[in-house]
């Protein structure tokens, strides 16, 4: 059952559902240690991004650190060898990381999935089905917005590229400065016609259904190919479900190359600066870790979304449904249960409350009459 609205923070909602979401679709809980070998942190440093880690001395004088990852806790403790089936797993964390705002430590909470397992093109599908399901949860007005690093990888590998060039490349790209990637292509001797095709594949953004043609144009390689054949099976996996209009596809979304591959999402919502999710696909750390398996997740960091979960959403609830003394409760409940299979919130009330005086609000009011909720559609 839910958690009551009054005196219950909606972030705590919102965790609940998100938790509920991925048990709903068999995915296992998992705790990791709130500390690691700080050895783990500094060979993956550039997968991490973390400007300062937390260490301390443990009884036995190894040096541990707070973690400011979970998805490395993960893997790491994942077995070398492929494993017989997909493991789904969810979790519901904290991680330690120093503020970009104020550089203070601050302890952040976080919610996310992890799908680990042999190379499985539903995988993909099922991640970006789950990252959409997961913004639904915490606004009606959100974008994902998705990319492929197989496309701009399958590019790239046609020239040489210096490691620092290739930085500059990937930072220019991040930041949608044409001119930044033209003088890094530049200076690595590209030629004019190659650096057309990567400036048009960083600079494709917006619909997905209306982009994705337009990247097929920029496609010269197997790679990317390949690369383009995974957009188009996901679109079509999602072009008449509900979720359609909310799918971009967005080439300056980018990341460490050494680390992730192919598909790559975030996620935004209206009114929250901040990314509300981060996610993609990281078969290259496995890799590196020595695991014989293929990697795709994402993450909620619920506390950049406290302040809009708690201030931001306009009704407490989506369906008031009002009642009479002397209806028929079994159907009552039989209808309510239907509205909540859809995903919708409701509250029953009965007729002669004070609605006026009530201290929650509502999307929409209907009445249970007649043995059915009328006016929901």
């Amino acid at each position: 059952m839910d958690l009551p609205v009054k005196g219950v923070s909606r972030d705590e909602l919102v965790s609940t559902r998100l938790r509920r979401l991925f048990d709903s679709r068999g995915f296992r809980r998992i705790r990791v240690n709130k500390f690691e070998d700080y050895a783990l942190y500094v060979e993956y440093k550039n997968f991490l991004k973390a400007e300062s880690i937390i260490t301390f001395m443990d009884a036995n004088g190894r040096l541990l650190a707070l973690k400011p990852d979970i998805t490395l806790s993960i893997v790491r403790n994942m077995p070398k060898k492929e494993l017989p089936a997909l493991e789904k797993l969810y979790y519901v964390d904290e991680v330690f990381r120093l503020s970009k705002e104020n550089r203070e430590y601050k302890v952040c909470n976080q919610i996310g999935m992890e799908i680990i397992g042999g190379t499985d093109s539903f995988s993909n599908i099922e991640a970006v089905d789950l990252a959409l399901s997961s913004l639904a949860l915490i606004s009606e007005s959100f974008v994902l917005d998705i990319s492929h690093l197989g496309l701009l990888s399958g590019l790239l590998e046609q020239i040489e590229l210096s490691v620092s060039l290739k930085q500059q490349v990937l930072e220019g790209i991040h930041r949608c400065s044409r001119h930044d990637v033209a003088a890094a292509l530049d200076l690595a001797g590209a030629a004019e016609e190659f650096k057309n095709r990567v400036l048009s594949l960083s600079g494709l953004r917006g619909n997905f259904f209306e982009s994705l043609p337009k990247a097929e144009e920029l496609v010269n390689c197997g790679q990317m190919r390949e690369a383009y054949e995974e957009l188009k099976q996901l679109g079509e996996a999602f072009k008449d479900t509900r979720h359609a209009k909310h799918l971009n596809l967005d080439f300056s979304v980018v990341n460490d190359l050494d680390y992730y591959n192919g598909l790559i999402f975030l996620g935004y919502v209206e009114g929250v600066s901040k990314v509300a999710l981060t996610g993609g696909r990281y078969d290259n750390l496995m890799r590196k870790m020595g695991k014989q398996n293929s990697a795709v997740g994402f993450a909620v960091p619920l506390d950049d979304l406290s302040t809009y979960l708690n201030t931001g959403k306009k009704f407490d609830f989506d369906v008031l449904v009002t009642y009479n003394d002397g209806n028929d409760y079994a159907r009552l409940l039989a209808a309510v249960d239907e509205l909540t299979a859809q995903g919708m919130s409701i509250r029953l009330e009965n007729e002669s409350s004070n609605l006026d005086a009530a201290d929650f609000t509502w999307a929409k009011r209907c009445t249970f009459a007649d043995n059915r909720i009328k006016g929901v559609r």
